[in-house]
């Protein structure tokens, strides 16, 4: 499976797609509205796809003028796929892969100091939300200001929320809906 940039220098550029049933590419529709809501801070921005899967996510961001994206996936296909992609756009400069699980890459980037502006989180669906978002939280990765985003099924239940970690707003798309964060 194939996908496309959206937006920016790369638009029209094709992506692979890691092949399975163990991923599952954001949207077009869902990456557009992302983009649409955060345009005005991704350039110059440093930019975390936390399951990143093929990568569409981050190398987009890098597209509409993100300096640099940090990639986290541990299945391998998709990992590789995401060496690809980022070898066809050419921006093996601005671009990092953690081919590791999230937590393992949430403790190296704290301990190195790194702190994002944006965050894209897209764990399989089947994957608690809650945990994930707080572990991001307590690793102390985000900046005063950050946005984060995140991606999962369509629930009645309430979003995820905390005192750090505020649901400014939801937006469905089919069975997945993209939630809305600010850090505080």
């Amino acid at each position: 499976m194939t996908l496309k940039i959206i937006g920016g220098t790369f638009k029209s550029r094709l992506l692979k797609s890691p092949r399975g049933a163990t991923t599952r590419p954001s949207a077009a529709m869902l990456r557009e509205a992302l983009f649409n809501i955060c345009q005005a801070q991704v350039p110059g921005a440093t930019f975390l796809d936390l399951f990143a899967g093929s990568g569409a996510v981050g190398l987009e961001a890098l597209s509409r003028g993100a300096t640099h994206a940090y990639f986290v996936e541990k299945e391998r296909h998709a990992a590789q796929c995401i060496r690809e992609n980022i070898a066809t756009l050419q921006v093996q400069e601005q671009a990092t892969l953690y081919h590791t699980d999230y937590r393992v890459a949430l403790e190296k980037m704290e301990q190195k100091g790194m702190q994002f502006d944006l965050v894209f989180v897209d764990p399989p669906y089947d994957v608690e939300m809650g945990p994930i978002l707080k572990g991001v939280v307590q690793h102390k990765i985000l900046k005063g200001t950050s946005l984060l985003f995140a991606e999962q099924r369509f629930s009645k239940e309430p979003p995820y929320s905390s005192s750090q970690l505020i649901c400014l707003e939801s937006r469905r798309f089919g069975d997945a809906v993209l939630l809305q964060y600010i850090h505080s």
